[in-house]
């Protein structure tokens, strides 16, 4: 199964790295050639397999936080990570074994120093941070003791789910830097005395070493990117490596430690969370955006590509990168707003009921929020429904475009709802299963919900508020005359309706029967005597489920199933029953006998259905032309 799910992984990163020609990779082949003639550097040679390493190699790679890769160049050849692995690793070990150990365990504090500096602290021993091999060594140490049977297979496994492929070790270099780690075998044993490793230093030291063998890619090291990018979730295959608190950790050391003694330099000129390695790869990172990646084994004096150093610069410069560089947030957070008066419910309701919500519809106000739902974004969204509430008391806020609703700004969001629902205004949540508020403890109507799953029930439910503040009783239906009749019998003349109901058969339904189902023969026409009756159809959504969508819900007085009755067409939808109640059913025999014995009478009925249609599509397009504005 693992192996089954690595293919599968496998074929969607390849599928996402051959985009047609855009200005994007257009711009990553303009500084692949720019970059090409750049020789300056040399493969590290301390290490005899990396030596190997051919200098002209060159790849660039970015990966989007919306699944998209572009590349150019060398971006297939295999390369060590190295210690690009240390950040990853760090993220692996605050998760497996919390902030507190690791603290305990490793600091957080630039060293200014070599990446393989002896950089301890004087009193604790313990490493200035886990960018450096001292607290890479710590790190790696803690996962081994956590668990010394598999520790190697919970990494391997771990960065399979980053890279959305599995990876494997390079056998030839890991016994090359064992052979030849002198120094990082001083710095454990160092540590052990220190008691930062608690166990045989040789075994975590064996780790790490394996660590630093694993073979990568351009194309693995993007998708890594992009998943720090992406608050620790890999866009391309939709795994979630690592928590959003642990990825804001590893970010804000990639920044200040992650290129060791150039860190100071490299965010003033670049300004990017990055990770360099002694194989040629450098990986950064543009929080929320894109992760990139780069390999070119000639390295500077520091450690650190030369091209790889050069294109992020170059790429920061021109694409306006540098966290340091961001534009104010001056979008809106609400992707429409309008009155109650330009959309109403699919509910067709009686007379009597659509003139008094008529005159009192702008009391309601729909809200479409979007986007992420930061501090930044709610604040605004606050002081945004402050200003469009000044004459309503009823407020939907419909979040299907709201894409996250980070945890700090959600009790600030909650809080709001309270303070408003405290002022009078009752508030409807639609479509907001997917942030969690739900389940939040939201103040207001006692025994009603709060939340829905369509638009269209919220607005009804509004329409209800708006009723039974002003006339509660247009709501009972024991109390509407047939006067009150909507629809179709409202049209037909009340001298043929004693004619209708004599040939017609008065069927009863219970709460959810099935009164119509798609595909049946369209040989009966229904008038609702009693109770509530709802045409659905299923849509398949963007998330390709069918989902069923009300198309309207019929009261007293009103007919259903015309359409398929006069074209003698089978069922298009389905009809349900959303109260007890019932029917007159009139049947195509039926019909045809009143044809033939009483022509005035059907040329009555058929009249009353043209403009019981016309009606319907009337409010039908009407809603559909605001919708394009709106």
């Amino acid at each position: 199964m693992a192996s089954d799910r690595a293919l599968l992984c496998s074929d969607l990163l390849m599928a996402s790295s051959s985009p047609k020609a855009t200005v994007i990779q257009g711009l990553l082949e303009g500084l692949h050639d720019r970059f090409l003639s750049l020789d300056e550097g040399a493969p590290a040679d301390y290490i005899p397999e990396l030596a190997k390493a051919d200098p002209h190699d060159f790849g660039i790679a970015i990966a989007t936080v919306d699944g998209r890769l572009y590349s150019v160049g060398d971006t297939n050849k295999l390369f060590t990570i190295q210690s690009i692995s240390k950040p990853f690793v760090y993220g692996l070990a605050l998760d497996l074994l919390g902030t507190e150990r690791m603290k305990a365990k490793v600091g957080v504090e630039p060293s200014g120093e070599a990446f393989n500096a002896i950089s301890l602290d004087p009193a604790t021993g313990k490493p200035r941070n886990p960018m450096i091999n001292a607290g890479a060594i710590a790190t790696t140490a803690q996962i081994s003791s956590h668990d010394p049977d598999n520790a190697e297979e919970i990494l391997l496994d771990y960065f399979a789910a980053l890279a959305g492929r599995r990876l494997m070790i390079d056998e030839q270099v890991y016994q090359s830097e064992r052979a030849t780690g002198h120094r990082n075998r001083a710095i454990s044993h160092l540590l052990r005395n220190f008691n930062i490793i608690e166990s045989d230093p040789e075994q975590a030291l064996d780790l790490y070493f394996r660590q630093c063998s694993i073979l990568v890619n351009g194309h693995d090291l993007a998708v890594m990117a992009a998943t720090l990018a992406c608050q620790g979730g890999n866009p391309f295959t939709g795994s979630q490596p690592l928590t959003s608190q642990t990825t804001t950790k590893i970010l804000a050391l990639m920044a200040t430690c992650g290129t060791y003694d150039f860190a100071g330099q490299w965010l003033y000129d670049v300004g990017m969370p990055a990770k360099s390695g002694v194989a040629g790869g450098v990986l950064a990172v543009v929080p929320g955006r894109l992760g990139i990646a780069t390999y070119s084994p000639a390295l500077d004096s520091l450690g650190n590509s030369v091209r790889g150093i050069a294109v992020c610069q170059e790429l920061s410069k021109q694409l306006g990168l540098s966290l340091f560089n961001q534009y104010p947030e001056n979008s809106t957070t609400i992707r429409r707003s309008y009155k109650g008066s330009q959309r109403h419910s699919r509910r067709f309701r009686p007379p009597a009921q659509l003139s008094c919500l008529q005159q009192n519809r702008d009391s309601l106000r729909i809200v479409h929020a979007q986007g992420v739902l930061d501090f930044a974004a709610v604040e605004r969204l606050i002081a945004e429904l402050a200003q469009l509430l000044i004459n309503s008391w009823i407020l939907v806020i419909d979040f299907a475009n709201v894409s996250e609703l980070p945890e700090e700004s959600r009790h600030l969001l909650v809080q709001e709802l309270a303070s408003l629902r405290c002022e009078g205004v009752i508030v409807l949540l639609v479509r907001c299963h997917h942030l969690g508020l739900e389940a939040e403890p939201l103040a207001g109507l006692d025994h009603q919900p709060m939340t829905f799953l369509h638009l269209d029930q919220a607005i009804e439910r509004a329409e209800d508020l708006l009723l039974e503040s002003v006339q509660p009783e247009k709501l009972d239906q024991s109390m509407q005359e047939e006067h009150d009749y909507g629809g179709f019998l409202e049209l037909l003349d009340p001298s043929y309706h004693q004619i209708l109901f004599s040939i017609a058969e008065l069927k009863t339904f219970d709460v959810g029967d099935h009164v119509i189902r798609k595909g049946d023969a369209g040989d009966e026409l229904f008038i609702v005597k009693s109770g509530r009756f709802t045409v659905t159809i299923d849509l398949q959504g963007k998330d390709g489920i069918l989902h069923q969508s009300r198309l309207a819900t019929f009261e007293p007085g009103m007919c259903f199933g015309e359409i398929a009755f006069l074209s003698r067409q089978t069922r298009s939808a389905d009809v349900i029953a959303d109260l007890p109640g019932s029917c007159w059913v009139l049947s195509r025999p039926a019909f045809d006998a009143l044809r033939l014995k009483d022509p005035n009478t059907v040329t009555e009925m058929l009249l009353a259905l043209t403009g019981d249609l016309g009606k319907k599509l009337g409010v039908t397009s009407f809603q559909l032309m605001l919708m394009e504005y709106l």
